[in-house]
């Protein structure tokens, strides 16, 4: 009985994770459209964020919304303040180097969240699972070959805090289980958006840029992090970490169907490697839980 609960909570993560990357996987083509100064979006998305995040505890827990943000206590504000400084430094590393270079190095974070959780969790990492990372990262870095320049090293540096928070980020929220750590969220939406305006020049969009960020800001990041949140209750952070290398792939995808730019035969060659090995790491971890 307790082998089959297991097995559905796996399952639950895995969807969770999958859903959540699902729904953020347009956010390139929308910072494409957009085309706006970076601290002018990082306002403007953190501003949408909070509104967006808000809306949804809200509904979720109606009268109870006030008691889920106090009950996050010091590990939700410590998360809440690297995801904010997340957001900026990868605006910054984008803006400073090469975006391959900020691609492949954020790429790394499966390998962190893998770290941290042998060291902070004690979780045990399975043999299969940093095979499994390690092929990941490889794909990854086979879609951007041959577009690898030496970039700035301050954008190098600020893509590597990234890959470390994000890892930092999936640890703490499976640490702080089984509370819901989304207010954190709402609350470092909040944060960035005061990053955003402070280093902003102005802050005016077209309409069309006013409606693509609203999109992003009011639903699509809400919701993609309430899934990408809860998601580390059920699963280990190196696995949610694996599942957002699907974001490397599939957004290249939305950019070829609505701006037609086509991706290259490496991002599908190392895209289908990435899918192909997070599939068959799947599968085998339901077994696992199965003859469990």
């Amino acid at each position: 009985m307790q082998s089959k609960v297991s097995q559905n909570n796996h399952s639950k993560g895995w969807v969770l994770g999958i859903l959540g990357i699902l729904t953020l996987s347009p956010d390139t083509l929308i910072i494409r459209l957009v085309d706006s100064d970076p601290w002018t979006f990082i306002a403007w998305r953190g501003a949408f964020m909070a509104i967006g995040m808000v809306f949804i505890l809200s509904l979720s827990y109606r009268s109870k919304v006030l008691s889920k943000f106090f009950s996050i206590g010091w590990l939700g504000c410590l998360i809440a303040i690297i995801f904010s400084i997340n957001n900026v430094f990868f605006q910054l590393s984008v803006q400073t180097t090469a975006v391959a270079n900020t691609l492949v190095i954020v790429a790394t974070s499966p390998l962190f969240a893998a770290v941290m959780s042998v060291l902070f969790l004690k979780e045990r990492v399975k043999t299969r699972t940093w095979l499994v990372i390690l092929i990941s990262v490889i794909g990854v870095g086979f879609v951007f070959t041959g577009k690898l320049e030496s970039g700035d090293l301050f954008g190098n540096f600020a893509a590597l805090l990234v890959a470390i928070g994000m890892g930092a980020h999936f640890v703490l929220v499976r640490l702080a289980r089984p509370t819901d750590m989304a207010p954190a969220v709402a609350i470092a939406s909040v944060l960035t958006c005061l990053m955003g305006l402070s280093m902003a020049p102005d802050l005016y969009l077209s309409p069309p840029q006013f409606g693509y960020l609203a999109l992003l800001g009011l639903i699509l990041l809400p919701v993609s992090f309430i899934f990408l949140t809860r998601a580390p209750i059920y699963i280990t952070a190196p696995e949610v970490s694996l599942i957002l290398l699907l974001e490397t792939i599939i957004g290249p995808f939305w950019v070829w169907m609505i701006i037609r730019e086509e991706p290259p035969l490496a991002t599908l060659i190392g895209g289908s490697l990435i899918i192909i090995t997070l599939i068959l790491h799947a599968i085998l971890s339901l077994k696992d839980f199965k003859q469990g």
